[in-house]
């Protein structure tokens, strides 16, 4: 009889407990906040997942307030700006990699380059150039899809 007076009595302490916590972490704070037409709809697509808009909303402040969070969105953002302007400059040394064999070309046919100077010395280092700079685009294609997956 002592057991069960003490078991009932650890229920009644732990559900006051229980009242207690709940009254505590209840979310009664209303916090309002202005929004276009566009942003409001934006706002409702994207927390479908999270069951309402205020889960999804509490979701994205516990996230982003994480340091860790905020440095990986710097860095992405900080490789993304490195990606695009390494990408323009590839594209750059193509073109101009381009004109070069265009002249070669041009002067080859014109009888001014010797063909086996051409096909000793020019092709070969083209190809190597031409082979880097694909292996240089490949790799950033690659760091990029992955970047991407951390989304």
């Amino acid at each position: 009889m002592c057991i069960a007076v003490s078991l009932r009595e650890i229920g009644v302490w732990e559900s006051e407990q229980l009242k207690l916590w709940n009254m505590k972490n209840q979310r009664t704070k209303v916090f309002q906040l202005r929004l276009t037409a566009d942003e409001l709809l934006n706002l409702k697509e994207k927390a479908v997942p999270y069951q309402s808009v205020s889960n999804y909303i509490r979701k994205a402040v516990e996230e982003f307030t994480h340091v860790d969070v905020k440095q990986q969105i710097e860095m992405m953002q900080d490789l993304c700006a490195f990606y695009r302007k390494f990408q323009n400059e590839l594209s750059w040394a193509g073109s101009n990699l381009n004109q070069s064999v265009r002249r070669v070309n041009e002067l080859a046919v014109a009888g001014l380059l010797s063909p086996g100077y051409v096909n000793e010395v020019l092709l070969p280092s083209i190809q190597d150039v031409q082979n880097i700079l694909k292996r240089i685009k490949d790799d950033l294609e690659t760091l990029n899809n992955r970047t991407r997956l951390i989304k």
